[in-house]
């Protein structure tokens, strides 16, 4: 089963850490997906018509960049 929480990651991304250490934070559960480690992962995110990175979805809702307020809304309103 998918997890409810996805996040799309590249290396030498300082945004993505960013992302990352919010949601470690907030004790968000979710799945870590490298774009650059494994190619398969780019093409999941481009099907959601997404091509930067980072990039959070929940529930299907996307979060595009690090944008803390707007995480944050997404997490309390969806979990």
């Amino acid at each position: 089963m998918e997890k409810e929480v996805l996040v799309y990651v590249s290396d030498d991304c300082d945004e993505c850490d960013r992302m990352v250490a919010l949601l470690d934070q907030e004790d968000v559960t979710y799945e870590l997906k490298n774009i650059s480690d494994d190619k398969k992962h780019l093409h999941e995110l481009q099907k959601h018509h997404v091509y930067a990175t980072p990039a959070l979805i929940v529930k299907g809702k996307k979060v595009l960049g690090f944008q803390e307020q707007r995480i944050k809304q997404l997490l309390n309103r969806l979990l």
